[in-house]
């Protein structure tokens, strides 16, 4: 689900990031597919909405389930989302007269929003694995560095003089901040979305709630007491949250960038010129710059696909397709060249 023009071809080492574009491949999704579908008809079963009979034949058919990959891509381009398609190929192998009862009363948004929800707590574990390590650095930085004199700047002028100390704690508390918040922001995006058709829950008689309970439950996420097929914070929530790191990590780099310019840093592995071989260009923290600029533009994106017009929205859901996992590499990326530049640097001050 990782659409952008930069993680392939010639660009693939400098802008890809494989470790967080993987948890959006069409397996992961695929395998998120299974899981919902599972946890539902262990639901439906425990509140007697299928048969013993139609629950096993269900689940072994999912558990041997080979999805052909070739025939999703063609419906989906008519279906406009890979779920209809994903249905039918299992409705046919599960056969009559059960396969009535796979994905009985639920939608395609269930499915695609609790998939894509389920994603976010490994990546929010690389997230703060990678701030912790790059607090950490800052940390040794500091230690090594601290209380060499540094030039400060106001307006782009010289100020007075400061410590490097002070530099890297402008950095580093509020990464602290961000590494503190996160957990929080990860925890309100763990909602299950179980609303069906139209997001009011009125397909399965009077037992919607004990049905969400039951596939939260399985699933590891919070169920309320309504679906959330319009209210598109969730995921706008997580992507101010990476919005605010990318900024701080570029505001970092540029830091970095004009810290290079005017020798108050050295570091090793700098990038060269095809004309200058003297130089040692600062691409590192170029690259955060870049992703300090671009993330916002996609943010600004996301809030638009706040605005699902009546039950559902296949335009403003399909923009979220778009831009969400982008956000979300990018900023893996950040975090991973920060750390990267860090342990490059050989002297400050």
């Amino acid at each position: 689900m990782v659409h952008n023009p930069y993680n392939k071809g010639l660009l693939k080492a400098l802008l890809g990031e494989p470790e967080a574009e993987a948890l959006f491949s069409t397996d992961r999704l695929l395998d998120n597919f299974n899981k919902f579908e599972i946890a539902l008809t262990r639901a439906l079963y425990e509140t007697g909405k299928i048969t013993k009979p139609s629950h096993d034949k269900i689940l072994s058919t999912i558990s041997n389930f080979v999805p052909d990959i070739e025939d999703l891509i063609k419906t989906t381009q008519v279906d406009g989302i890979p779920v209809p398609g994903y249905v039918r190929q299992l409705k046919k192998e599960i056969g009559t007269p059960y396969s009535s009862d796979f994905h009985l009363g639920t939608t395609s948004q269930d499915l695609m929003d609790t998939s894509l929800v389920m994603i976010l707590p490994e990546l929010s574990r690389i997230f703060h694995r990678n701030l912790e390590e790059i607090v950490g650095y800052l940390q040794s930085l500091e230690k090594k560095f601290g209380s060499e004199p540094l030039q400060g700047y106001t307006r782009m002028q010289p100020a007075k003089m400061i410590t490097v100390g002070d530099r890297i704690a402008s950095w580093r508390e509020p990464l602290v901040k961000l590494k503190s918040t996160l957990t929080i922001v990860d925890k309100n995006c763990q909602i299950l979305q179980l609303a069906g058709p139209v997001g009011n829950r009125g397909e399965w008689s009077g037992k919607a709630t004990e049905i969400a309970l039951l596939v939260g439950k399985e699933l590891g996420l919070e169920t309320i007491e309504h679906g959330w097929q319009t209210d598109r914070t969730v995921f706008c929530n997580y992507t101010d949250w990476c919005g605010n790191l990318v900024g701080i990590l570029a505001k970092i780099g540029k830091d970095l960038t004009l810290m290079a310019q005017m020798e108050q840093i050295e570091f090793t592995g700098g990038g060269t010129s095809s004309a200058m071989p003297h130089k040692s260009n600062p691409i590192d923290p170029e690259l955060l710059i870049t992703f300090g600029h671009y993330l916002p533009l996609l943010a600004a994106g996301m809030h638009q696909s706040l605005m699902h017009e009546q039950e559902r929205s296949g335009s403003m859901w399909t923009l979220e397709w778009i831009i969400f996992p982008q956000i979300c590499a990018l900023t893996s990326k950040s975090l991973k060249v920060t750390e990267g530049f860090l342990k490059s640097i050989t002297s400050i001050g």
